[in-house]
C-alpha cells in the first residue's frame, strides 16, 4: 500500500463522489437526519467520518454554551445541560450545503485510511496540540474506525498493557510502526474499493503517487446522545447505502476489482481526457480551437444553449457569471475546483453527462 497519495486526484474523486451522493439524497428532501447519515453511503467508514465530525462540533457547541456568569459545576446545571445536548443530538437535520464539506472530507480521509493506514493513524495520533496519546483518544480512534480496525484496537491494547492512562505521542507512533505491517491487523482493500466504485468509479493508478517521483522529491447520566446509540444501529448488515442499488454478484465484484487495479479506461482523467491533435495536424477540435484565449469566446451558440439549459437551470445570467469566473482563474486545477465544488453541487449536475464533459473539454483547452 502506498505511503503517499496524489492530493489532486484525491480531491477530484472526493468531489465527484460527493456530488453523486448528494444529488440522489437531496432529490426528494431538504435535510437529512442522523438515521439517514448512518446509511448515507455504502462505505461505512465514510459515514463514521461524518458522525465523528458532527460529534466534535456537538462537543464544541456544548463548551461554547458555558458562561463565566453561571455555575456550570452545579450538579443540576450539569445534568440539565447534558440532557439538553443529548436531546439536541437526537434531532440532527443537515442541509446539503452543510453536509457537502463534511462528506467530501470524510471520503478523502476514508481513502487515506484504506490506502495509507500508517500515515492516517499517525495524523490522528498527532492531531491534538498536547504531546500525549491518552486512553480516551485511543478509544475514540477505535470507535470511529471501521477499515483496518484491527490496527486501532492493537494501539489501544498496547496502551492498556502499558498500565498507563497516557503515553507520549512519539511512543504511540513507535507502536504504530511496529504494528503496521502485521497482515492480521490490515483488511483486504478490494471489498472497500468495490463499495467506493458502487458510487463513482475509482482508479488506483491515479490516486497513487509514482514511486520514482516520491524518491526524487525525497457517560453516567441515564439519557444517551445520538452519538452513543448510533453504533448499536450501525452494524455491517444494516449500514447500507440510502441510495437504492443492486448488490453486485461475486463475478461482478471480481470484474470491478480487476478493472480498479488494471484498467486505464475507468481513469478519472481519461473520463474527461481531450485527445489533442499532433502539432503537424489541423489546429482545431470540431469548431473549437485547441488552444483558446478565453472560454467565453470559444463556446459555439449551440453549446451555449446546451450549457444554459442543462447546467445552469436555463438562467443565462448564472451561465455568464460562471464562465467569467472560469476565465479569471490561473490554472486548470483552480477551474476544476470551481466546477466540482461550486457549480456541480449548486446545480446538481450529472457529472457523467454530455454537457459537463463538453464544458470540461473547452476549459481544459484554455490551459493546455
Amino acid at each position: 500500500m502506498p505511503d503517499n497519495l496524489n492530493s489532486n486526484a484525491l480531491q477530484q474523486y472526493a468531489a465527484r463522489f460527493t456530488t453523486t451522493v448528494l444529488n440522489d439524497v437531496y432529490r426528494a428532501q431538504d435535510v437529512i437526519t442522523g438515521a439517514g447519515l448512518l446509511k448515507l453511503t455504502p462505505v461505512r467508514q465514510v459515514n463514521l467520518g461524518i458522525l465523528n465530525r458532527l460529534f466534535e462540533e456537538w462537543k464544541n457547541n456544548a463548551a461554547a454554551f458555558r458562561s463565566p456568569y453561571f455555575d456550570f459545576s452545579n450538579e443540576d446545571v450539569k445534568n440539565a445541560l447534558e440532557e439538553f445536548m443529548n436531546t439536541a443530538s437526537q434531532h440532527i437535520a443537515v442541509k446539503r450545503a452543510d453536509l457537502e464539506p463534511l462528506l467530501s472530507d470524510s471520503v478523502k480521509e476514508a481513502l487515506k485510511l484504506l490506502l495509507s493506514p500508517a500515515s492516517y493513524f499517525e495524523e490522528k495520533i498527532r492531531a491534538t496540540p498536547d504531546s500525549e496519546f491518552t486512553h480516551e483518544k485511543a478509544e475514540q480512534l477505535v470507535k470511529y474506525t471501521h477499515i483496518h480496525r484491527g490496527l486501532a484496537e492493537a494501539m489501544l491494547g498496547r496502551l492498556t498493557d502499558s498500565s498507563s492512562n497516557s503515553v507520549y505521542q512519539t511512543q504511540a507512533v513507535s507502536w504504530l510502526y511496529e504494528l503496521k505491517d502485521n497482515p492480521d491487523l490490515i483488511d483486504d482493500t478490494d471489498q472497500f474499493l468495490v463499495q467506493f466504485s458502487d458510487i463513482f468509479p475509482i482508479n488506483l493508478n491515479e490516486l497513487k503517487v509514482v514511486e520514482s517521483k516520491v524518491a526524487q522529491a525525497s457517560v453516567k447520566h441515564e439519557s444517551k446522545s445520538f452519538f452513543d446509540s448510533a453504533f448499536t444501529e450501525l452494524e455491517p448488515a444494516t449500514a447500507k447505502s440510502g441510495i437504492p442499488r443492486a448488490e453486485p454478484a461475486s463475478a461482478l465484484i471480481s470484474e470491478i476489482v480487476a478493472k480498479t487495479h488494471a484498467s486505464e479506461r475507468d481513469s478519472l482523467n481519461n473520463r474527461f481526457k481531450v485527445e489533442l491533435p499532433k502539432p503537424t495536424e489541423d489546429k482545431s477540435y470540431g469548431s473549437v480551437p485547441v488552444k483558446v484565449e478565453s472560454i467565453a469566446g470559444s463556446i459555439p451558440l449551440g453549446q451555449r444553449f446546451m450549457f444554459v439549459n442543462q447546467l445552469f437551470s436555463k438562467n443565462s445570467d448564472h451561465f455568464e457569471k460562471a464562465i467569467y469566473e472560469l476565465d479569471t482563474v490561473k490554472s486548470f486545477q483552480e477551474a476544476e475546483n470551481l466546477i466540482w465544488h461550486r457549480y456541480a453541487s449548486k446545480y446538481a449536475w450529472d457529472v457523467n453527462g454530455e454537457a459537463v464533459t463538453a464544458l470540461l473539454a473547452i476549459v481544459k483547452r484554455k490551459f493546455s
